[in-house]
C-alpha cells in the first residue's frame, strides 16, 4: 500500500506541475491583443519596423495623453506628436492615427473609454 501512495503522489505532482506550466505558457501578456489588432489594421505598414515593445509604449503614451484631448483634431495632433517622438513621421490624416487612438484606449486603458466617448460626443 505504501508504494501505491508514493505512485499516486508522484502522479498528482506531475499533473499539478503540468497544469501550472500550461497556464504560464498560454497566458496572454499585457498588450498582446493590442499588438495583434494594430498589426492587422496597419495596412500601410507604418509600424512594421518597430518592435512590439515600442508599439506598446506608443499606446501607453496615447493613454496618458487622452486626458488632454479637447476634440478629435487635438487628439490627432497629440498622437501624431507621440509617433514623431518615436521616429514615426506621419501626416495627421494617416489612417494609423485613429486606429492607434481606438486600440490604445480599448485594449490598454479601457478606464479611459469615457474620454473617447466624450471626444466624439462633442463632434455630434
Amino acid at each position: 500500500m505504501n508504494n501505491i501512495s508514493k505512485i499516486g503522489f508522484i502522479i498528482f505532482i506531475v499533473f499539478v506541475s503540468g497544469i501550472i506550466i500550461y497556464s504560464i505558457t498560454t497566458t496572454e501578456r499585457f498588450g498582446d491583443s493590442y499588438i495583434d489588432q494594430l498589426r492587422i489594421a496597419d495596412a500601410d505598414e507604418t509600424l512594421e519596423t518597430f518592435s512590439d515593445e515600442i508599439v506598446i509604449e506608443i499606446g501607453k503614451s496615447v493613454c496618458n495623453e487622452a486626458i488632454n484631448w479637447i476634440d478629435e483634431e487635438t487628439s490627432s495632433i497629440l498622437i501624431q506628436n507621440i509617433l514623431l517622438e518615436n521616429g514615426i513621421e506621419v501626416k495627421k490624416e494617416n489612417r494609423i492615427i485613429p486606429i492607434i487612438r481606438f486600440q490604445s484606449i480599448y485594449e490598454l486603458c479601457p478606464e479611459n473609454i469615457n474620454l473617447l466617448e466624450d471626444l466624439f460626443g462633442k463632434n455630434e
